[in-house]
């Protein structure tokens, strides 16, 4: 048995490309396949657009993703960390630059670099946050059992230990929580359902790496606060306002099956007169419908007034075509992206790297279902795409860039138990 020194993983051929955990090369593999069909089929029927451009320029996307995820694969963990912070505020920044130089009446959703080329830096934004609070939390690891990150609320504990609560405040609290609330903060302008996927997935790291129970119901109470008041000051603008109340008038899951003795055609004529929200949540259902077990197959989708169907409605137009049974498929998908980061993360021998996995992990699937409630009718309209699937373009290269980080610390992770085993077995 060759020993540690000599060990050399993954040093040739196919081994060497699908470096880290197989089962979610796998996954990403069905995934990447789901979306050229997406972008196919729902582009073959619209005269206006021509199918065979639209997929070779997804396939572009595909491959600047599968760089930028073979570039970030191969960075070392530490540079990770000594970037988190200038990758941070770079980030923000830009994210900023771009709600004051929009000039539309709509929210701001990308920042132009050319007439031709744009990019959403607030996709960017969260997982820098990610990033950010992956390198705070495991620098305090080792004393996170009995470390209290939130001061006191009570008045008397500061009049006694003012310098004790202005430590925790400034070594503590503002290291932390400071770049997560502000950047929820700037999202709030641009996407709500991005600062509740920033929220939540931070919520559930800090969770996993055992901040004390009572700061994290400190936590949750201010954010619910502060979320509450941002809402009604940004409320005040009325692009704002009207979209989110059209969203929440649009989420009734109901609304097909309502009445058996209203037809589907009835009701449909019914809610399309209330606006767009409610056309794409009725039709997003009705895909659903028809696409029954099986579905229609690759390219027979007849509701060919699905909106965003290659984007926002991707799962409910994929079930159209695939049924329930593709349905059932790219749900498993996501839930075995959350459970191969958990075993990364249980793997990994550093905090930093798995903490960094589990925050990745937690961002991807979380925006996936908050996509496939939102197909369903279980949530309100969010405009979240399905990562991966979804019609290419930032969130497709980002988050397959986000994962080369994820499949590089796994494959480390795998050295580094096989170096043990060698290492194991060279000792008897």
């Amino acid at each position: 048995m060759a020993k540690s020194a000599d060990y050399k993983p993954s040093a040739k051929g196919v081994s060497r490309i699908f470096a880290g955990d197989k089962v979610m090369w796998i996954v990403i593999i069905v995934l990447l396949v789901f979306s050229l069909y997406l972008v196919y089929s729902t582009t073959a029927y619209d005269a206006a657009t021509n199918a065979n451009q639209e997929l070779i320029k997804q396939i572009l996307f595909i491959c600047i993703g599968m760089t930028g995820f073979y570039v970030m694969q191969m960075i070392p963990i530490k540079w990770y960390r000594k970037l988190t912070r200038p990758f941070f505020f770079v980030f923000l920044m830009l994210t900023v630059v771009m709600i004051f130089t929009h000039d539309g009446k709509d929210a701001a959703r990308a920042l132009q670099i050319t007439e031709s080329i744009s990019f959403q830096p607030f996709e960017f934004l969260k997982f820098a946050v990610i990033f950010n609070l992956a390198s705070q939390l495991s620098s305090r690891q080792k004393q996170m059992d009995k470390l209290q990150i939130i001061p006191s609320f009570r008045i008397s504990q500061w009049r006694e230990h003012r310098q004790e609560q202005l430590d925790i405040l400034m070594n503590q609290t503002l290291p932390i929580i400071l770049p997560i609330a502000i950047s929820c903060l700037v999202t709030l302008i641009v996407s709500n359902s991005t600062t509740l996927i920033i929220a939540s997935s931070c919520f559930a790291m800090m969770y996993l790496s055992r901040v004390q129970i009572k700061d994290l119901g400190k936590i949750l109470a201010v954010g619910v606060v502060v979320a509450s008041l941002a809402l009604v000051i940004y409320g005040s603008e009325a692009s704002r306002r009207d979209t989110l109340i059209s969203r929440f008038k649009a989420w009734t899951p109901n609304m097909i099956t309502k009445s058996a003795k209203v037809g589907v055609v009835d009701k449909l004529e019914y809610y399309s007169r209330k606006g767009n929200e409610h056309d794409q949540t009725i039709y997003a259902k009705m895909s659903i419908a028809t696409g029954e077990i099986k579905g229609k197959g690759a390219g027979r989708s007849t509701n060919r007034y699905l909106a965003e169907a290659d984007k926002d409605m991707a799962y409910a137009f994929l079930i159209e075509e695939y049924g329930l049974i593709g349905g059932v498929i790219i749900l498993f998908a996501f839930l075995l992206i959350f459970y191969r980061s958990m075993v990364i993360f249980q793997k990994c021998g550093a905090a930093f790297p798995g903490l960094l996995v589990l925050g990745i992990g937690t961002v991807i699937v979380l925006q996936a279902f908050m996509h496939m409630l939102v197909s369903v009718s279980l949530f309100p309209l969010t405009g979240q795409q399905l990562p991966i699937i979804s019609k290419g373009g930032t969130s497709l290269i980002l988050t397959l860039s986000m994962l080369g980080v994820l499949m590089g610390v796994s494959a480390r992770a795998e050295q580094e138990e096989a170096e043990r085993e060698s290492k194991r077995a060279g000792n008897k």
